[in-house]
């Protein structure tokens, strides 16, 4: 299942735990290191899942979440889903969900960091981010 939706409003905002509505003063106070192409900070969590300001300020490497489903929600900057073998383009105000098990990364485009809300459904405990093409339990029977 795929769902992109889009949004008219150029600089959304998020009320989410420690987020509070001001992306800017989180973002300050959460900053990329010099040559880091992404930050992940989780903000809040609720029994079912978990909310990160996710900040791309290159692109992911491809992976996939053996265990999460993810929806992401475009808050600042641009740049391309790739989903399997799908290439979307994301700006500001638009939203993808991203199924468990599903190849995918974030390219950014353009000069200001790409800034996203993801939701890891259930909330992340642990590492689950498998390159694609790694041998893990899915392809070992383990």
């Amino acid at each position: 299942m795929l769902l992109v939706l889009g949004c008219a409003e150029d600089r959304p905002r998020a009320f989410v735990g420690a987020l509070d509505g001001d992306l800017d003063a989180f973002m300050k106070a959460h900053p990329l290191a010099p040559g880091q192409g992404i930050r992940a900070d989780e903000i809040a969590r609720t029994p079912g899942a978990s909310f990160h300001i996710v900040q791309v300020a290159s692109e992911e490497r491809p992976h996939r979440h053996v265990h999460h489903d993810l929806s992401v929600v475009v808050l600042r900057g641009r740049g391309t889903l790739h989903l399997e073998a799908r290439s979307l383009p994301m700006r500001a105000g638009d939203a993808a969900l991203v199924p468990r098990d599903t190849p995918h990364w974030f390219a950014r485009e353009g000069r200001d960091v790409a800034v996203a809300l993801v939701t890891f459904v259930p909330p992340l405990d642990a590492p689950d981010n498998v390159p694609v093409g790694s041998v893990d339990s899915r392809t070992t029977g383990g």
